[in-house]
């Protein structure tokens, strides 16, 4: 999932140094050692670079991973409070539910009304 996720905040957190060592060190060194210090550069750049993408990705599951452990947790225990509250209203009778309901009788009848007119069109649509 962070393989592919170099995004310009990681550039951003590139260093700076890794650059100004590579000229420093070509500039300086005889026709030989130049190709050796470019070597020893881009190596040292490439271990850079790993290092700063380790610790970008660190540092996102440092954030990430609580985060989601607190979303599990919390859908979790939600889904279990809603089947329980399911089961609970599930045992009850159509007046016991308009009491908890505390519904206006009148609108019980005009919702039950609603449905049966819903079911009619269903059935002859």
């Amino acid at each position: 999932m962070e393989s592919s996720n170099l995004n310009a905040d990681f550039f951003r957190r590139f260093p700076q140094e890794v650059e100004k060592a590579g000229n420093v060190a070509g500039a300086n060194a005889a026709a030989a050692t130049n190709v050796d210090s470019y070597a020893e550069g881009h190596f040292w750049r490439i271990g850079s670079n790993v290092s700063s993408y380790i610790n970008m990705v660190s540092e996102t599951l440092k954030n990430t991973i609580p985060k989601a452990v607190a979303y599990c947790q919390v859908k979790e225990a939600k889904q279990c409070l809603l089947n329980h509250f399911y089961k609970q209203i599930g045992k009850k009778k159509g007046k016991q539910i308009s009491e908890l309901l505390d519904e206006d009788p009148t609108l019980m009848e005009r919702r039950l009304q609603c449905a049966k007119d819903s079911n009619l069109q269903e059935r002859t649509g």
